[in-house]
């Protein structure tokens, strides 16, 4: 046994392969090009370390392939054959059973385990790490914010690790409402590490919730000379800036960040196409000219059409093949997607609830059957949290009902949605132009000059 920078007794044949776990898991929180370089080095210093199995089949879930489940298997097997050999804490054996329970898609147990090793551990940086990203993907925002408040007690400068726990803080208290001190917290993070893309992505998302669009583009393009080191989550902090352009209608600065930044690779990692995904629907609703930019995202989004890990990957891939022109990747993945819509698992209920009918109308929506967008969205307008997703992200289908209302005609629920959004963000020139659209179409002309003018003026803040 030997212990960690945490104080946490770990089996492992040296201190030095402790050591670089203990860089792994760093590089992890900070969202590092290097984490997997460095998890090999856990392994050459020790193969049979029972966490480094297991943060590997961690970081391998992360992927959401179905095509690495063969990989976790055997990341699984070898956790359990390393704990037979040499023995294995009672906080690493309950990392294994969480392990399994994600394998199986018990993702509701995996957490519930996960919180259960920091009530005892509360600076088990994998497990409050694994635990944020699990519940920001089952939308429980509540949750997402008091996982990492529950344990702050534990945590101060002095504690390695400090300001990526801070950064998660100010994720959390972002996404449930609490932007002033989220912006606090993230902003300490910054200080503390200016690289640390996570913290900086939190106080973007406040700024964007608070229509602070000048502000983000600022924090943003400040920053932005740190983020070399960061993974594809780089990618994620570019598309926030493209959100802050997208509202001060600069269009072509958009598509500029769109194809040097956003999508300056062809990756198929989940939030790189979702990303992209999510700008290039934004852009057309706003009638913007994306050329042929479907195409490259819709095919690599086919490679992904059965996977079916996630409703929010889903929502994304479904639209971008259908953007992309491809019924016939559509019309699989919708298939495949209702067989998983019956598995025994949290996903698996999600889709049959939320997930199918959000992805049949991202398909209705693209062959311009906007009144059936409506009949599938409106139902579930309140549940699309479900999927996960930020507050932010997940906006891009309150947009798209709102848009499908006015192109149907139902001006009277058109009225009722961007009054929701005029109200909620009033700093939104789209909102106020899309408002003004529905106020002509409800016969009051002196309504929709004025919005106009308030979106001219939102525009010149």
């Amino acid at each position: 046994m030997h212990t960690d920078q945490w104080g946490h007794e770990v089996t492992a044949a040296s201190a030095e392969a402790v050591e670089a776990l203990e860089r792994t898991w760093m590089s992890y929180l900070g969202l590092r090009l290097e984490t997997g370089d460095l998890l090999g080095e856990a392994f050459e210093a020790d193969p049979e370390m029972p966490m480094a199995s297991l943060t590997r089949g961690n970081f391998l879930q992360l992927f959401s392939f179905r095509a690495f489940e063969g990989k976790i298997d055997q990341a699984i097997a070898g956790a359990e054959a390393a704990i037979g050999k040499h023995g294995g804490t009672a906080r690493e054996k309950l990392h294994l059973e969480a392990l399994k329970a994600w394998r199986a898609g018990q993702l509701r147990r995996t957490l519930e385990i996960w919180e259960q090793i920091l009530l005892d551990n509360p600076r088990d940086v994998l497990a409050l790490r694994l635990a944020h990203f699990l519940h920001f993907y089952l939308g429980d925002s509540q949750n997402l914010r008091d996982s990492v408040l529950r344990v702050m007690h534990a945590w101060d400068e002095t504690v390695p690790g400090f300001g990526f726990v801070l950064g998660l803080k100010s994720f959390g208290l972002e996404e449930s409402g609490n932007y002033a001190p989220a912006e606090v917290a993230g902003k300490h993070a910054v200080e503390i590490n200016a690289e640390d893309a996570w913290a900086t992505h939190a106080v973007a998302h406040v700024m964007e919730m608070q229509g602070r669009h000048r502000d983000g583009i600022e924090w943003l393009e400040g920053l932005s000379g740190n983020w070399g080191p960061v993974n594809n989550f780089r990618f994620h902090t570019w598309w926030h800036l493209g959100l802050y352009y997208l509202e001060t209608e600069n269009f072509d600065k958009v598509l500029e960040l769109y194809d040097t930044e956003i999508r300056a690779e062809s990756t198929d990692d989940h939030i790189d196409l979702a990303n992209a995904a999510a700008m290039l629907a934004r852009l057309e609703m706003r009638g913007v000219d994306i050329g042929d930019r479907w195409a490259e995202l819709g095919e690599v989004c086919a490679r992904h059409m059965d996977d079916h890990m996630f409703s929010f990957h889903d929502a994304h891939y479904i639209m971008a093949m259908a953007g992309a022109g491809r019924p016939a990747d559509v019309e699989q993945s919708l298939k495949s997607m209702a067989a998983a819509a019956e598995a025994d698992t949290t996903e698996g209920l999600i889709f049959k609830q939320v997930g199918l009918p959000l992805c049949r109308a991202m398909v209705a929506f693209r062959n311009g059957e906007y009144g059936k967008v409506v009949e599938l969205m409106a139902p579930v307008r309140y549940q699309v949290f479900r999927i996960g997703g930020s507050h932010a992200q997940r906006d891009l289908f309150a947009q798209m009902l709102a848009y499908a209302a006015v192109r149907d005609g139902r001006f009277d629920l058109a009225r009722a949605l961007m009054s929701e959004r005029v109200e909620r963000r009033p700093g939104s020139s789209t909102n106020w132009r899309w408002y003004a659209d529905v106020l002509d179409g409800v016969g009051d002309g002196e309504g929709a000059a004025a919005a106009r003018a308030r979106a001219a003026e939102a525009l010149a803040a």
